[in-house]
């Protein structure tokens, strides 16, 4: 028998486990942190017993899992509530605690995943600039064309110090006469000056281990791979008679498609419903700015469903804020904001 929990996930702890430590080490309104977040489950064991919480994970799969599966958990409870959110000083023991909170919102903390690691930066690069690896070389990472290629750790822009690392392989390589490739994220100044005396040094076709530097913060033909582009929507919000009512028209994603065209190479990808970039829609009626409080979730129940698109509320008395959240599969938000 499968439980009703389970996520497909491969390191899921069951939730009477993770309800037993929390109980055991917390009270209500308390705040549960993990650092590794996977499928959620002690966020949605703290969230369940009235405990506030803060999930970790640099897998943006864990993430859209955890999402979707706290969104589950809290449109369960807002709808047993109707809605409502009590103080966090409860004091009570008849009955299950009431929810701390009734949203919760994804943060971004990295402008790229730095440590995507090392390894993946490499396979990135290599794959955007046309490097064939070299695994049996210790110190270059591949060759592109009859150039061979350093890749710098991304966390770290491209210094005379890794210049010198470069010069100091060669010199112990002295029938190596390939010119040098260097690959980076940006690079200090004084790393300029350095390359311009030794490649002074370096004139005429017969030169060997020149070296040139892509800087793929500027690069115009191969930085397209590290450059961010936000996920966008065009969504229609208007009061009428006595209704919100909610309309996502278009959602775009540059990443997921610029994903889908890194696994197919030989096409460029295309998406002819946007619905399949979501991964779910919540919508708050009455937004503060703050704290977005899910009155409706639009979170499909199988993979190989999509989301509505077009939903309608109650709306509040008098002017309000409505609130709408995306999310795309590989959980980054957008939100639309508008007064009716």
């Amino acid at each position: 028998m499968v439980s009703l929990e389970r996520e497909d996930y491969p390191t899921q702890k069951p939730e009477d486990l993770v309800e037993r430590m929390i109980a055991a080490s917390s009270n209500p309104g308390d705040l549960v942190l993990d650092a590794f977040i996977g499928s959620g489950t002690t966020a949605a064991v703290a969230q369940k017993l009235g405990r506030r919480w803060i999930g970790c994970d640099i897998n943006k799969g864990a993430i859209q899992t955890t999402s979707k599966r706290l969104q589950t958990v809290i449109t369960e409870q807002i709808e047993a509530r109707d809605g409502s959110q009590a103080e966090l000083d409860v004091g009570k023991d008849d009955g299950p605690p009431p929810p701390a909170q009734l949203a919760f919102g994804v943060w971004r903390v990295n402008d790229y995943d730095l440590q995507v690691q090392h390894n993946e930066a490499v396979a990135l690069a290599c794959e955007h600039i046309g490097v064939e690896r070299t695994r049996s070389d210790s110190f270059f990472d591949g060759v592109v064309g009859k150039r061979l290629v350093k890749i710098v750790p991304f966390n770290h822009p491209l210094s005379p110090v890794d210049l010198e690392a470069v010069r100091e392989e060669l010199e112990a390589r002295p029938e190596e006469d390939r010119d040098v490739v260097l690959v980076c994220l940006g690079k200090e100044l004084a790393a300029d000056a350095w390359l311009e005396e030794w490649n002074a040094l370096r004139k005429g076709k017969a030169a060997a281990n020149r070296m040139e530097v892509i800087e793929l913060r500027t690069d115009p033909k191969y930085g397209k791979f590290i450059e961010h582009r936000p996920a966008e929507a065009r969504v229609q919000i208007a009061r009428q008679d006595g209704k919100i009512r909610v309309e996502v028209e278009d959602f775009i994603s540059p990443t997921i498609l610029e994903r889908l065209e890194m696994d197919a190479p030989l096409f460029r990808a295309k998406v002819p419903d946007w619905r399949s970039m979501v991964d779910c829609v919540m919508i708050d009626p009455s937004y503060d700015g703050e704290v977005f409080d899910v009155t409706l979730s639009d979170v499909p129940e199988k993979k190989s469903d999509v989301v509505d698109g077009s939903y309608e509320l109650d709306a509040p008395a008098g002017e309000t804020t409505v609130a709408v959240k995306i999310i795309d599969m590989l959980g980054e938000e957008v939100l639309v904001v508008e007064e009716v």
